[in-house]
C-alpha cells in the first residue's frame, strides 16, 4: 500500500458562511475533519472512469476529492473533482483550497506546467501565501523544475529573473552602488557650484564696483570644471561596468535555465547544480566531443575530486548514447554478481550475501550524490546549442570553429572558454578541491552541506 502524505486544508466560518483558509503548511478542510491527502500511487485509468461522483457544490467537490485521496488513492478522480469544484462558482477560500490541492495532485502526476499554473492562480488571484508552497514537501518535485523557477517571477512575493540578475551583479561589486550614489551627489553639487561660478564670472567680466574678482572667479571655474569632469568620469565608469556585468550575469542566468536529463523522468535546470558541481561544457562534432572526454580519463579522479562534470553538446543527430563511466561500473558489478550467483559454491553465496545492498535514495527534491554524474546529458540540445553559439559570439570566440569548451564555476559564473579541447591538466592545477577552503573564496559559494 502506497504511503499517504497528509495535507492540511481548513474550512472556517467567516461572516456567517463557510470559508477555506490556507494554513502555514497548506489549505485544509476542518468542518468534517477530513484532511486533504495526496496519495503516492496513481490509480489505473479503469478505476478513474468508474463511478464518477457528481458534487452538488464547490465545497462538496473539494471534500469528495479529499475522500477520494484518502480512501481510494485515485489521483485522476481527485483532479477531476477539484476542476469541477472550480467550475461551480466557489468563493475565494474554496477556490484557493481547490487550486492549491489541484496543484499538489498534478505535481504527483508529473504534470508540472499545469501544477505551476494552479499554484500561481492560488497565489495571485486568491491570496495564498507563497511561503506555504515553498515549505510544502509535496511540492518539492515541482520546486526543482524550470516551470516553477520561471513562475516565481510572476507570483506575488516572488522574485523575477531580472531582479535576481540585478542582485547577482551587485554582489560581484558590493561597493559600486554606494560609489554611484556618492559620486552622483558630489557631481550634482559640483554642477550647481559651476552654475554659480559662471554667474559670478559674468558679473566679473561686466565690471563695476561690486563685481567679484576676475582672477578668483577664473580659479573657482577651473576647480569646479575639473571636479565635474572627474566625477562624471568616475560615475560613467561605474555605470558602464555595471551594464557590462549585467549582460554577463544575464547570460549566466540563461545558462542556469538550461536543463539536464538525469534519467528516470528527472529533468533539472543547471541552476540546481550550483554550489555542488563545476560543469565543463564540451560542444562540437561527435568525434571531437568523445575524444575530448576520453582525454580527461587520465585526470578523471582528480577532476571528480574538484566536482567537475562534463556536459557533452553534440552538433549532430544522436546515434547512440554513451553511458556514464559510473553507470558502466555499476552495470559491470551487477553482471559480475549474477555470474557469481550462478555457481554452486557456498563461498560465492556467502560473498554475494556479504555484498552491501545499495541504499534507496529519495529524490523528491534537491540533489543526491547519484545526480552529480561525471557526464550530465543535456535535455533539450537545441536550447544548449543556441546558448553556446550566442556565448561564443559574446566572448569573442571564432564562430567558424564549431568545437569549443566552456568551464563554469560553482556559483554559475563562466570561468573560462576557448576553442578545441578543454585543458584538463590545467583545470586540475587551477581548481581547488571541493573540500578546500579556497573553494569558498574563489567560487563565490562553497559546497552546500
Amino acid at each position: 500500500m502506497a504511503t499517504m502524505l497528509a495535507r492540511r486544508a481548513s474550512l472556517q466560518a467567516r461572516s456567517g458562511r463557510p470559508c477555506f483558509v490556507a494554513s502555514r503548511v497548506a489549505p485544509r478542510l476542518a468542518s468534517r475533519g477530513v484532511p486533504v491527502v495526496f496519495a503516492a500511487k496513481q490509480s489505473s485509468p479503469a478505476a478513474s472512469k468508474s463511478q464518477q461522483y457528481q458534487p452538488t457544490s464547490a465545497r462538496d467537490a473539494i471534500e469528495r476529492g479529499t475522500e477520494v485521496f484518502k480512501k481510494q488513492n485515485n489521483l485522476d478522480e481527485a483532479v477531476r473533482l477539484y476542476r469541477v469544484g472550480l467550475e461551480m462558482k466557489p468563493n475565494d477560500d474554496e477556490a484557493r483550497a481547490a487550486l492549491y490541492n489541484l496543484g499538489c495532485a498534478l505535481t504527483k502526476q508529473k504534470k508540472f506546467a499545469e501544477a505551476t499554473e494552479a499554484i500561481e492562480r492560488a497565489i495571485n488571484d486568491y491570496g495564498l501565501k507563497l511561503i506555504v508552497a515553498l515549505r510544502d514537501d509535496d511540492l518539492k518535485l515541482l520546486r526543482e523544475r524550470r516551470e516553477w523557477m520561471d513562475a516565481l517571477g510572476r507570483m506575488k512575493g516572488g522574485m523575477s529573473r531580472q531582479t535576481k540578475a540585478d542582485l547577482r551583479t551587485e554582489a560581484k561589486a558590493p561597493f559600486r552602488l554606494p560609489r554611484i550614489i556618492l559620486f552622483g551627489g558630489l557631481l550634482a553639487g559640483a554642477g550647481l557650484g559651476l552654475l554659480v561660478i559662471l554667474t559670478r564670472l559674468a558679473r566679473s567680466l561686466q565690471g563695476g564696483p561690486d563685481a567679484p574678482d576676475l582672477n578668483e572667479s577664473l580659479t573657482n571655474l577651473g576647480i569646479n570644471t575639473a571636479a565635474v569632469a572627474l566625477l562624471s568620469w568616475l560615475l560613467w565608469r561605474d555605470i558602464s561596468s555595471k551594464q557590462a556585468e549585467m549582460k554577463i550575469t544575464t547570460r549566466e542566468e540563461g545558462l542556469g535555465r538550461l536543463q539536464v536529463d538525469l534519467g528516470k523522468d528527472r529533468v533539472l535546470p543547471l541552476l540546481k547544480f550550483r554550489g555542488q558541481v563545476r560543469p565543463v561544457i564540451v560542444a562540437g562534432s561527435r568525434t571531437f566531443v568523445e575524444k575530448a572526454i576520453k582525454e580527461a580519463e587520465g585526470q578523471y579522479l582528480n577532476l571528480r575530486d574538484r566536482a567537475v562534470s562534463v556536459v557533452p553538446i553534440i552538433f549532430e543527430k544522436a546515434e547512440s548514447v554513451e553511458l556514464d563511466p559510473e553507470d558502466k561500473l555499476r552495470l559491470l558489478k551487477k553482471e559480475f554478481a549474477k555470474e557469481t550467483g550462478k555457481g554452486f559454491s557456498d563461498e560465492s553465496k556467502r560473498a554475494a550475501a556479504a555484498e552491501p545492498k545499495p541504499k534507496k535514495v529519495s529524490v523528491l527534491g534537491g540533489l543526491v550524490d547519484a545526480d552529480k554524474k561525471w557526464r550530465l546529458e543535456p535535455y533539450d540540445t537545441d536550447e544548449w546549442k543556441t546558448w553556446i553559439l550566442e556565448q561564443k559570439e559574446f566572448s569573442g570566440l571564432s564562430t567558424a570553429e564549431p568545437n569549443c569548451y566552456i568551464q563554469v564555476q560553482l556559483d554559475g559564473t563562466v570561468r573560462s572558454s576557448g576553442t578545441g579541447s578543454p585543458p584538463w591538466d590545467k583545470l586540475v592545477e587551477d581548481l581547488p578541491l571541493l573540500s578546500d577552503f579556497r573553494t569558498r573564496l574563489t567560487d563565490g559559494v562553497g559546497p552546500q552541506e
